[in-house]
């Protein structure tokens, strides 16, 4: 295979479960030139990855640009197309046949016609019941006679420059505990957004209790919850929400002790960059799309996370060994 187009088109936390998969595919097929169609949103999680061909930001404000960005691709003689979970629009699922890729795999979809185009596709996998989306996704390699893979982890390159301009935001000591918060999501998905009021009580805590420095990030249109956060916290916490770039946000995660987060794209980019991630959840299945990795947390009482109290959450945080215990002094 000489040319691959891997589809991630979602979101920042969708790109970052496809990354093992295209880390697979780079170190499986090293002379293949590799290129990533994403959305204009999560092309960023690409930048810096290593080893990518070309980026394709997907724009399909119109007609006209849309079937332009087929033309391109079409220039291009891909002999493979990778839809990585959820290749699930009907922009993604007809770009690699109007472009004439001729092998397409993906995974089944759960819908029936006219939302389901399998019949497009030559290879399709199941999605497992129970089983995370960043293993769904290097199921995959399976089609490609490639049966073995390490270990994967996310990760998300972050350059020098990025982080020493972003340690300079948070000056303190290591010693010092320094915590990150999340509190929004997508703005689509506002059932899955803790209460603001909460998120300030925590913070309150964690300066009162443990004089830990705690910060804020997250996107511009995330800025009433955390206005409401900063209006309600006796003890501000440090804003960046709507001020950083994706990697400036991965620069400041990284510098934190443990990250407390919504489910959001965000988390996902917590346990990118190796910080200890506490996700509040939902509805959502997080043995599907939670934080993946030993040494990150979900935190749920049902079905609603407007039921996570604020007292859960401290209990989780004190008794885990990736968040406040090593602080606690006896």
């Amino acid at each position: 295979m000489e040319k691959i187009l891997l589809s991630i088109s979602a979101g920042i936390g969708d790109a970052l479960m496809a990354q093992p998969l295209l880390n697979e595919i780079q170190n499986n097929f090293p002379q293949s030139h590799i290129h990533v169609l994403c959305s204009a949103a999560t092309q960023h999680v690409f930048r810096s990855h290593p080893g990518i061909q070309k980026i394709w930001a997907m724009d399909i404000s119109s007609i006209k640009k849309y079937l332009g960005l087929v033309g391109k691709i079409r220039k291009e003689k891909f002999d493979l197309y990778i839809g990585a979970i959820p290749s699930n629009t009907y922009s993604q699922l007809l770009l690699p046949v109007l472009a004439g890729i001729p092998v397409r795999i993906k995974h089944h979809s759960p819908h029936k016609f006219p939302r389901n185009l399998d019949v497009l596709y030559h290879a399709l996998t199941p999605i497992g019941e129970g089983v995370h989306r960043l293993e769904c996704n290097l199921e995959l390699l399976h089609f490609l006679k490639v049966n073995h893979w390490s270990k994967p982890s996310p990760k998300f390159h972050i350059s020098d420059v990025a982080l020493a301009k972003m340690k300079t935001k948070i000056a303190h000591d290591r010693k010092k505990l320094v915590i990150g918060f999340h509190p929004g999501c997508n703005p689509a998905a506002a059932f899955k957004r803790w209460p603001p009021e909460r998120y300030a009580a925590l913070a309150d805590y964690l300066y009162t209790t443990y004089d830990a420095t705690v910060f804020i990030v997250g996107g511009k249109d995330e800025a009433d919850d955390v206005r409401k956060i900063m209006e309600q916290a006796q003890h501000k916490p440090l804003n960046f929400a709507g001020q950083c770039t994706l990697e400036e946000t991965a620069a400041l995660i990284a510098q934190a002790h443990f990250f407390v987060s919504n489910d959001s794209g965000i988390m996902h980019l917590s346990t990118a960059v190796g910080t200890p991630v506490f996700a509040i959840f939902g509805p959502k299945d997080e043995r599907h799309i939670g934080p993946y990795g030993e040494k990150h947390t979900v935190i749920r009482n049902g079905r609603d996370v407007n039921q996570v109290t604020l007292e859960q959450v401290v209990q989780t945080l004190t008794t885990s060994k990736f968040g406040l215990k090593p602080f606690i002094k006896s």
